[in-house]
């Protein structure tokens, strides 16, 4: 029961995913280790979207630990049980020295049975986007493990980047790193099986901690607050904007963040100058009514009419199948949009918009079925299986409309500021080459990841 629970939790999670964002990417997924006792160690930006991110980006449901503070409304509990969570009691919640006896317990006993655990070693969620001191619970976990028996136990380290913490449709990217072999770091730092350190050994805890730590930064930016992360991330799409293509591609955003990283590591007065750029050259873009992207797209005639008859042929093949998966789609999507308005915490609003997704969604697909016309178990089973289907071809198709309106919008902008975009073009080479002379050449995009 338990294994077929953790399976439909997961396809419903990767299927909610799938509707939130435009595009998700993961960088690493290969590292995921396979048929061992393994504990997911993640940063905390996006309260439940980190969790789903993390369940997706690894192919199942682990056991993960969250704050005890969850299980006080009693209508909630059940909803945790199903998951699979286990409660830890936080000091900032009022919880006492020992009093998370049963949790070390609980999660030794799932490694030692070759099972996965996961948890935020942060403590909580991270108001600035870069990643606050861990604390110790993964390496108490992880060497209580190796304490009650577990062996070949990996600590796996996931970095979360999202391109928007609230926004529907926008982007998110999931790093993996190399996972930590418990196994190995006892034989070279404490000379092996023989002499197996303990949760209540503080210096290795604190060594194995600060282990985790360096593996978890080295997948994530280090923002100051959002307005940089917002800047230096649009610079760095600047800089890698390829040039001459139509229609413009999107720059992915494994990319982006890894020259955002390089970016936020150079020194403050090099950043500002480049941010202080960065802004006159937006400007003069909003000014002509251009985005970065459409200004140096390389728009001539027959790239153009090219793109209008396969968009046109693209739509007239999904337009029926589109418009029936926005007539059984659109109020539950309104739904979601405007849930997460009535959220006063900003960090809460995207998870109370996947939450009305999983509830409203899968209610209007029954619903339709039910009122289908056809009296028969498959037909209603087939439209409740296509719902959703042709609620994302729907989603898909408004999006190329939207983006093929843009590309003509950019066309147009540039035929009519002809003779006035030189000024444009050298602050736009003045910005990459700031960006070049920051990181000391200019970045290539790696290899496309997995979406």
């Amino acid at each position: 029961m338990r294994a077929f629970i953790d399976r439909s939790l997961t396809g419903l999670s990767r299927l909610a995913l799938r509707g939130f964002y435009r595009r998700l990417e993961v960088v690493g997924g290969e590292q995921v280790p396979r048929d061992v006792p393994l504990l997911v160690v993640a940063n905390h930006f996006n309260a439940l979207l980190d969790a789903v991110l993390v369940l997706h980006a690894i192919g199942r449901l682990p056991r993960f630990v969250a704050k005890a503070a969850l299980w006080r409304p009693a209508w909630v509990r059940p909803l945790l049980w199903l998951a699979g969570l286990v409660p830890v009691q936080r000091p900032q919640d009022g919880g006492e020295a020992g009093s998370n006896s049963s949790m070390f317990a609980s999660t030794a006993g799932q490694l030692v049975a070759g099972r996965t655990v996961a948890l935020f070693p942060e403590g909580g969620m991270s108001p600035e986007p870069m990643l606050r001191p861990l604390r110790t619970g993964a390496a108490r976990i992880a060497l209580g493990a190796l304490e009650a028996g577990a062996e070949g136990v990996q600590i796996l380290p996931v970095g979360l980047v999202y391109e928007d913490t609230i926004a529907l449709r926008s982007r998110a990217l999931v790093r993996i790193g190399t996972p930590i072999d418990l196994d190995a770091e006892v034989a070279s730092e404490w000379g092996g099986p023989a002499q197996r350190p303990g949760p209540q050994d503080a210096a290795a805890v604190r060594d194995l901690t600060q282990l985790i730590e360096a593996r978890l930064r080295a997948l994530l930016p280090a923002y100051r607050d959002e307005l940089e992360a917002a800047a230096l991330g649009r610079a760095a799409d600047i800089a890698l904007q390829p040039s001459d293509r139509l229609p413009p591609p999107e720059v992915p955003l494994a990319s982006r963040e890894e020259l955002g990283r390089r970016l936020a590591d150079a020194p403050e007065e090099e950043r500002s100058a480049l941010i202080d750029h960065l802004a006159r050259y937006q400007l003069g873009l909003s000014l002509v009514g251009l985005r970065d992207a459409e200004f140096v797209a390389g728009f001539d005639a027959r790239k153009l009419a090219t793109l209008f008859l396969r968009t046109v042929v693209a739509l007239a093949v999904l337009a029926p199948f589109a418009l029936a998966g926005a007539a059984i789609n659109a109020l539950p999507y309104w739904g979601v949009h405007w849930s997460g308005r009535f959220v006063a915490n900003p960090a809460l609003r995207a998870s109370a918009r996947l939450l009305a997704g999983v509830l409203l969604f899968p209610v209007m697909w029954f619903l339709v079925a039910w009122l289908a016309p056809w009296d028969t178990w498959w037909v209603r089973g087939a439209i409740i299986a296509a719902a959703p289907v042709l609620g994302l071809v729907a989603v898909r198709a408004l999006e190329q409309v939207v983006a093929v309106r843009r590309t003509w919008r950019g066309f147009i902008a540039r035929i009519e500021r002809r003779g006035t975009l030189h000024r444009l073009h050298d602050e736009r080479r003045t910005l990459v080459d700031r960006v070049d002379g920051i990181v000391g050449g200019r970045s290539s995009m790696p290899d496309e990841p997995d979406t």
